[in-house]
């Protein structure tokens, strides 16, 4: 259903913005990543054809290229970038009224159910 898809792209966008609230504007998060991922060390693995880092001056998340930022978080095994903000944007869309929506998609739909599963 096309009402669906346009329900998922909205909890996308929510789930981005979520996301990118706690990444880049909790301004403990660096240190957490820093502390809870191996970040560090797999800059210095010589694995990849770019460095793991923009630029050797800046130090932010934003610095970070993709790859070693999805790996230091696969490495953890708490895969935080696949999650991270997808509760956020399913409690914005209940308090919105969709949750009768939310029941249909997930009893009926594959794609939603196996991409939020409850247990």
């Amino acid at each position: 259903q096309q009402a669906w898809r346009d329900r998922m792209d909205s909890l996308s966008v929510a789930s981005c913005e979520a996301y990118r609230e706690v990444v880049y504007n909790t301004p403990c998060f660096l240190a957490y990543f820093r502390n809870a991922t191996p970040e560090a060390e797999l800059g210095n693995l010589n694995i990849g054809s770019r460095p793991a880092r923009r630029r050797a001056d800046n130090a932010g998340i934003g610095s970070l290229r993709a790859i070693p930022w999805q790996f230091a978080w696969t490495q953890t095994r708490l895969i935080l970038p696949s999650w991270l903000g997808v509760g956020d944007s399913i409690m914005a869309a209940i308090q919105q009224g969709h949750r009768k929506e939310l029941c249909e998609m997930y009893k009926e739909w594959p794609f939603f159910r196996c991409n939020h599963r409850s247990d």
